[in-house]
């Protein structure tokens, strides 16, 4: 019975090393793609320093319009990593937000139910007298429809510190860059 016992007690510290010893079922599935616009240029910098034991892809471009983004993430095909982080719609026309939800839900349609979308509210002076809010707006009404749509408020630490930012009110110092990417990589940890 003592012996029996005692190969319980190993196997069930064989059994817990094993369970800490695994990279654990979260691992194979740190992925993360990155793409957007100039903001995600800079972002980028720092972003992979956040998210260490993450494997992080970027594909970013200067003036990237959000109707770049299905089509983008459809060409990954099975590739497509579990989580993507967008940032697109500064470049695009405010006034056109039935458009941007429609992109930003064909986005949510490729990505398909199993991965995350991080996408980003947009900070910008207003086009043609036209306030991006509606941008933002419709990205937090599709997110409450969508399990798989984790907004991030780019908008509100932007308020919060508005010296971080130029006089184009779009591109924030390194200091906003560091701040933006700490920032996204705890949603991005939490998909």
């Amino acid at each position: 019975m003592a012996s029996s016992a005692r190969l319980a007690a190993v196997l069930v510290a064989l059994a817990c090393a094993l369970v800490a010893a695994s990279p654990g079922p979260a691992a194979g599935n740190r992925n993360v793609l990155s793409y957007g616009d100039s903001l995600s240029v800079g972002t980028d910098l720092f972003l992979a320093g956040y998210l260490r034991g993450w494997n992080v892809r970027s594909s970013a471009s200067i003036s990237r319009h959000a109707d770049e983004v299905p089509d983008a993430l459809r060409a990954y095909g099975r590739s497509l990593p579990r989580v993507i982080v967008v940032s697109a719609g500064t470049n695009d026309d405010p006034g056109r937000i039935s458009g941007f939800a429609r992109i930003v839900r064909r986005t949510l349609a490729i990505a398909g139910p199993s991965r995350c979308v991080v996408w980003s509210t947009i900070v910008r002076p207003p086009y043609q007298g036209v306030s991006y809010a509606g941008y933002n707006e419709a990205l937090e009404a599709i997110a409450a429809g969508h399990g798989n749509l984790r907004v991030f408020d780019w908008a509100a630490m932007a308020r919060a510190h508005p010296s971080w930012f130029g006089s184009d009110g779009v591109h924030p110092t390194m200091t906003g860059y560091r701040a933006r990417a700490a920032a996204m990589a705890r949603l991005v940890q939490r998909c």
